[in-house]
């Protein structure tokens, strides 16, 4: 049974990890493994362990940067980390983060961080158990959390 691993974050202000286990669990039967690490730039290592030490085919990292200018530095160092892990393990690792100021509200964001999880933990089983799947949208627009963006046609 393929395992799934979730890294997640104490900063962030809802449980993404949460959402995304329940949006596996009622899809797939799979081996579930988290970490939850304080904030975004541990969950490199969180995700490495993830699958070096866990078995997992494949690692959600959910986190959540801040609104300020420190907070977008930050999230572009956590991406760099998450980058080098995938190219360290040969492994996806699924960038899932929601940045504080991509809404309007407390109740936007919330919606964001929920609907974003879920949506990249159904990419999650399908690049492990059906990858084509993925194939068949390429270049229509999908946008995880807000309404997708659409095919531009020739």
């Amino acid at each position: 049974m393929p395992a799934i691993g979730i890294a997640d974050t104490t900063f962030a202000r809802f449980d993404m990890g949460r959402a995304a286990i329940d949006e596996i669990q009622q899809n797939m039967p799979m081996k579930i493994r988290r970490a939850t690490v304080p904030g975004i730039k541990d969950l490199p290592v969180a995700s490495k362990k993830l699958i070096e030490e866990e078995g997992c085919d494949i690692v959600i990292a959910l986190g959540m940067p801040g609104a300020q200018e420190k907070d977008k530095v930050c999230a572009h160092e956590a991406s760099t980390g998450l980058i080098m892990a995938q190219l360290m393990t040969n492994t996806h690792i699924i960038e899932v983060f929601v940045h504080e100021d991509e809404a309007k509200d407390e109740r936007e964001l919330a919606f964001l961080m929920e609907s974003r999880a879920r949506e990249h933990a159904l990419n999650a089983i399908l690049l492990v158990i059906k990858p084509g799947q993925l194939t068949k949208l390429a270049g229509t627009g999908q946008r995880q959390g807000f309404k997708d963006a659409g095919q531009v046609r020739m």
